[in-house]
């Protein structure tokens, strides 16, 4: 008993939690390592350890922040951007940007799905021209209504997928609204070469070329969507006919 009491502190006196050294009760600062005291000096020289429960929810904080800054943080940094599908030369023009994506119409997801279909055709991926062509065609015809310009695209789909009558039908449509259409009149020409009714096909290349400088100043919205397809279908018109012994001047 009198060796217990020998290691027990006298009464006033207490312990720096930080660094043990003895201070007073009245101390502020431990005069040792400087650290504050506050009231937490303990007589045996020794802070309050933490309990298990206190453990345990400091450990789920922690888990919490790191979970926050990795899914937060790195995931939307390190995430590749959205990019709107590319306008091919025989493409929509419509486009969306990445910092206002607008909403998906039905016009938009049909004229996606072109896209994607002569993509693939154009590149010879005949699986995925076989896979986006229907589902092109069938996107346009549930619109309620057909442009000129829906009208070209399932042309051209119709020709990819060897249905040049399909193309045909689409074609004199839109030459009953604009006899002289630029569009209208060139796939109508591919539709009839494909069929082999050769001097139909170079009819319609001529009234093409006659009337591609007044309809290309005509700025319509199907022109100015398929700026870079037309001059292409004007050397397409040129060399079907010099290859037949015609002559594209003065068509």
């Amino acid at each position: 008993m009198s060796e217990r009491r020998q290691r027990q502190p006298a009464a006033g006196q207490h312990f720096c939690p930080s660094c043990g050294a003895r201070c007073e009760t009245g101390d502020r600062f431990c005069r040792r390592c400087g650290a504050p005291l506050h009231g937490t000096a303990k007589p045996n020289g020794r802070t309050a350890g933490l309990t298990g429960l206190r453990a345990f929810g400091l450990a789920i904080v922690a888990l919490a922040v790191v979970f926050a800054f990795l899914y937060y943080g790195d995931s939307e940094r390190d995430r590749p951007p959205a990019e709107p599908i590319d306008i091919t030369d025989v493409g929509s023009g419509t486009e969306a940007t990445a910092e206002s994506p607008p909403p998906l119409t039905g016009r938009m997801a049909a004229d996606q799905l072109f896209n994607q279909a002569m993509s693939a055709y154009e590149t010879g991926d005949s699986s995925a021209a076989r896979q986006f062509i229907p589902m092109a065609i069938s996107a346009y015809r549930s619109l309620d209504e057909l442009d000129l310009d829906a009208r070209y695209h399932i042309a051209l789909l119709s020709l990819a997928a060897g249905q040049p009558q399909n193309a045909l039908a689409q074609a004199d449509t839109m030459l009953e609204q604009v006899p002289e259409h630029l569009l209208g009149l060139s796939v109508s020409a591919r539709a009839y070469a494909v069929q082999g009714r050769e001097e139909v096909a170079a009819e319609r290349y001529r009234r093409f070329l006659s009337a591609y400088t007044p309809e290309v100043a005509a700025s319509r919205t199907e022109y100015m969507d398929h700026a870079r397809a037309l001059p292409a279908r004007r050397d397409e018109a040129e060399s079907y006919l010099r290859e037949r012994g015609q002559s594209p001047e003065g068509s």
